[in-house]
């Protein structure tokens, strides 16, 4: 069994040293990746709904753009909600002033590389729906927007 975990580990030419992974700071990142992207109402060039976006895009992973906010909206009846956006807004109790606002694509995505200035500072998330109206906001301030890191599908972020 011991042997098994060694040779997990093992490099390509067999020595122990594994290549680093996606996350590891060791991770070598192709710095054409790092491109300026915003989702946009209508757009269906994202992918993977649901998944943790900034698994892959940031700064030690394979995805285009260093995304500070991503995530997946759904509707009530678990279908991606295609319309609508996620605003960043300092917190709340402090007053709130918006900080970005991020549309949801066709296909249920939102995503931003721009500068929140997370993690030193807190946003507050705010859903709307198409129309503009409040729908949903998180009741308390955040230093993260990964938000499908803990918006799975028990916890979805819910456009009506």
């Amino acid at each position: 069994m011991i042997l098994l975990a060694l040779l997990a580990c093992s490099g390509p030419d067999g020595d122990d040293t594994a290549a680093p992974v996606v996350g590891d700071p060791d991770y070598v990142r192709d710095p054409a990746l790092d491109v300026d992207l915003t989702s946009a109402s209508g757009g269906a060039e994202s992918h993977n709904a649901g998944q943790a976006c900034m698994h892959c895009h940031q700064a030690h992973g394979p995805g285009p753009g260093r995304f500070t906010l991503a995530g997946s909206a759904y509707r009530a009846d678990g279908t991606p909600a295609a319309e609508g956006s996620i605003q960043a807004w300092t917190p709340m109790m402090d007053g709130g002033t918006l900080v970005a606002e991020v549309p949801i694509d066709a296909l249920g995505n939102y995503y931003t590389t721009e500068a929140l200035g997370l993690p030193d500072a807190v946003i507050q998330p705010v859903v709307l729906d198409a129309t503009g109206a409040v729908v949903g906001q998180m009741p308390w301030p955040t230093e993260s927007g990964s938000c499908n890191q803990c918006h799975t599908p028990v916890k979805r972020v819910l456009v009506p």
